[in-house]
């Protein structure tokens, strides 16, 4: 009986030594985040994918509640611009007057993105238009869908890389048009246009900003600019070309790098010289938007509204750069 009792004490001992390292081991780390919008308030929750992935977001009242299931966690603490609290395995956000929010879950890195749209008072204009909008002082904008016809692109499962910009870039017409701008695509349709075309109709159309979309094999977005020295024929005797835009096109490219930073994450943007490409022949500040891949964003509706969102904020930031 002694004997039992010792083995018994020593089981004891050992589980007493064992017990405090599981319980000491770090639980899985969310980093949050929080930016204004002109129309809502964005929230970001980013860590593990096998984490996020649980996330179940309701509403309780006048509250956003994100519950993680079984799964504990702990939160990186930022100041938002509303009240939060932790309880156990759940967040719960407090917005005051909010309309409705929206929710999209990203793979690369992994992230819950939910949009707060909350009451915002309206100035009533004199002429009884409700919408309070900030027009663009650039007055054409050129996109161009990459690919086209037979001309695929990138594909992965039902995805092809020429419809995703495609949509994409309309996507995108629709929110410049909306702020008063004019917006051109160099296809409308799926067809295959050659590069020399393209640039000889965002040239003749005198677009100020040009901006070429595709789909690339990476998780992050790359914006690529031009190198002067390696570009494609246009025509003959065309004229300079990019030469006398380059400066405009380095702070479009700052501004929209600035803008997927705020709207995406910090390490969900690289730039890269691009030579023998499009864009040296384009008389406009020029960019190639290289999205992330196809099968490491799913590209449905909300996320092409938040790529689209994310483009027209670096316009917006490039105008000021230009103001100053």
């Amino acid at each position: 009986m002694k004997l039992i009792n010792l083995k018994l004490i020593s089981f004891l001992l050992v589980i007493s030594f064992i017990t405090p390292g599981i319980q000491s081991a770090e639980l899985p780390r969310i980093k949050l985040r929080g930016s204004r919008h002109p129309e809502f308030v964005r929230i970001v929750l980013e860590g593990p994918e096998v984490l996020l992935s649980k996330g179940i977001v309701n509403q309780r009242g006048q509250d956003i509640v994100v519950n993680f299931q079984d799964s504990g966690f702990s939160l990186e603490d930022v100041e938002l611009p509303f009240a939060y609290k932790t309880v156990r395995n759940t967040v719960v956000f407090s917005p005051k007057d909010f309309k409705q929010f929206k929710t999209v879950f990203l793979k690369s890195p992994p992230r819950l993105v939910i949009d707060v749209y909350q009451d915002i008072k309206i100035e009533e204009k004199k002429d009884g238009a409700k919408d309070k909008i900030i027009p663009l002082k650039t007055e054409i904008i050129i996109i161009d869908p990459g690919h086209g016809g037979y001309e695929y692109g990138l594909t992965a499962g039902n995805y092809r890389e020429k419809d995703v910009v495609l949509d994409l870039a309309k996507t995108l017409r629709a929110l410049i048009i909306k702020v008063e701008a004019q917006c051109l695509l160099t296809r409308n349709g799926d067809q295959f246009i050659p590069l020399t075309e393209r640039a000889a109709f965002s040239n003749n159309k005198k677009g100020e900003i040009f901006l070429s979309l595709h789909t690339g094999r990476h998780k992050d977005i790359v914006l690529y600019t031009p190198v002067l020295s390696g570009s494609l024929p246009i025509d003959e005797g065309a004229s300079a070309g990019q030469r006398p835009f380059i400066s405009k096109t380095s702070a479009l490219m700052e501004s929209m790098q600035k803008a997927v930073r705020e709207n995406l994450g910090a390490n969900m943007v690289s730039v890269k010289p691009l030579p023998y490409s499009i864009l040296p022949g384009i008389e406009a500040a020029a960019l190639i938007i290289e999205l992330p891949s196809l099968g490491d964003a799913g590209y449905e509706t909300e996320f092409k509204k938040m790529l689209a969102a994310t483009i027209l904020k670096g316009i917006y930031f490039f105008e000021g750069s230009q103001a100053n």
